[in-house]
């Protein structure tokens, strides 16, 4: 019996791991990642009912931390959308933005990472990315890594590009010039649940039907892109890249939009990226690419392209420090171990894959100087609510994994004695003795592994 720690440098000398450098680096790290502090220990070796018991009373401990933290950041990131989205619906658009909701969000902003800093466990960091993957990307932005991600080599993972990605878009059929434009009666769009009716005026010209509809559809809460192409169509495209993106559009009259006047017709289909990741093959989310979970050293890897010029086909490279834990919830020695991980929920990590007019590269770039700013701050508001929604519901799955792992080991070791005749059958009030005795052994000083994005059975 004794204590595992994961990675086996840490376990030796006691210090974290450092951050891997890039050859010609001359020892300067190419990025800063979270150094784990605090000594999470499991039981290990051949273990009997009572100390597996203890290693999944610690995980269920260390969880509800993490379940606690993310339902405070949930919180303030409904706080902060319903303002903005309050704003947004009924601001007036020939002015500035007011101030306050930027102070607001900002304050909330600060708010969400102070609790994902000082979520913690025993030490150990369990929001801020400590127990997860941290990386960079060169080239490209590191997204987040999975549990059996490997730590890369000092110069990375070669990212490799086969297929670009691409938006969708619908374009007209006819050159624009001003003759075209007034003989139209009505441009129509819509996304999703929204939608825009524009009609067009007698005096319409090119740059006011262009100018029109930018303004209608960013009033709407449209993620659309209104321009002219090379041929000097008419041409809308969707701001975010990949195949799951669509909307669909009308011109009445004529085919300035439509090829056919007067039918609806749906945008052309967007195009995910395609590539590998170390030379292993993985998929493409827009302009994200995914190690497969099945890749031995890039499992659920994830980078996002940011655009840059290719040189046979690679784009760039990125360093992963992996930091995840293990615990072992079997008696053998050599039994598997089980892998928990957890992504940084920092505002500076969150919704880097996203694309927007402003250029935001996360949530802590968000601004609120003029209304394009404020949708785009919307937008990245919602998907980061999205996100926490996710792992909320995931970390209520695992919760509940362990606890009921955690109630068969009580029943094989017979530690209900008064009940013998319902070992086979737990009851609600045994489950809730069970709670009860996990948290005094808790309050005894434990000490427990880290986490990390998703979680997985390893050997």
């Amino acid at each position: 019996m004794g204590t595992t720690i994961l990675n086996k440098r840490f376990a030796k000398t006691g210090e974290p791991p450092p951050c891997p450098t890039p050859h010609g680096a001359q020892g300067k790290s190419f990025f800063r990642s979270p150094r784990p502090t605090g000594w999470l220990q499991f039981e290990s070796g051949w273990l009997d009912t009572d100390q597996i018991l203890k290693n999944l009373e610690t995980m269920v401990s260390l969880l509800q931390k993490t379940q606690e933290g993310l339902m405070g950041i949930d919180q303030l990131l409904n706080d902060a959308v319903a303002h903005v989205n309050e704003c947004w619906n009924k601001g007036d658009k020939r002015m500035d933005p007011p101030e306050k909701v930027e102070n607001l969000v900002r304050l909330r902003l600060g708010q969400m990472d102070e609790i994902a800093r000082q979520c913690r466990f025993h030490g150990r960091g369990l929001l801020d990315g400590q127990s997860g993957v941290t990386g960079a990307g060169k080239g490209v932005t590191f997204i987040r890594g999975g549990p059996n991600t490997r730590s890369s080599p000092e110069e990375g993972y070669a990212v490799d590009v086969q297929a670009l990605p691409g938006r969708t878009y619908l374009q007209g059929g006819v050159a624009l010039d001003d003759e075209w434009v007034r003989a139209e009666q009505e441009i129509f769009l819509a996304e999703g649940e929204y939608f825009i009716r524009y009609p067009i005026s007698p005096g319409e010209t090119v740059a006011s039907l262009i100018r029109g509809l930018r303004e209608e559809t960013r009033a709407a809460g449209m993620d659309l892109e209104i321009g002219i192409s090379p041929k000097r169509k008419l041409i809308v495209r969707h701001n975010q890249y990949g195949s799951q993106y669509k909307f669909k559009g009308c011109s009445f009259k004529t085919p300035l939009l439509s090829k056919r006047p007067g039918k609806v017709e749906w945008s052309r289909k967007g195009r995910d990226i395609q590539g590998t990741i170390g030379g292993e093959p993985a998929f493409g989310i827009g302009r994200m690419m995914v190690g497969y979970l099945d890749n031995e050293h890039t499992s659920e890897l994830s980078v996002a392209w940011l655009g840059g010029v290719l040189k046979n086909g690679r784009v760039g490279s990125c360093q992963v420090a992996q930091n995840a834990l293990e615990f072992q919830d079997g008696t053998a020695a050599d039994e598997v171990s089980v892998r928990v991980a957890l992504p940084s929920f920092l505002s500076t990590n969150a919704c880097r894959w996203m694309d927007t007019h402003s250029g935001f590269g996360a949530l802590s770039q968000v601004a609120f100087g003029s209304w394009q700013e404020l949708r785009d701050s919307l937008h990245l508001l919602y998907a980061f609510s999205f996100e926490i929604e996710d792992w909320k519901e995931r970390v209520s799955g695992w919760i509940k994994r362990y606890q009921n792992q955690a109630l068969a080991c009580l029943r094989k070791g017979r530690l209900f004695r008064e009940h013998p005749e319902e070992d086979e059958r737990v009851t609600a009030h045994q489950a809730e003795r069970m709670a009860h005795q996990l948290k005094e052994m808790i309050q005894g000083g434990l000490i427990i592994p880290q986490i990390t994005a998703g979680e997985e059975k390893v050997n």
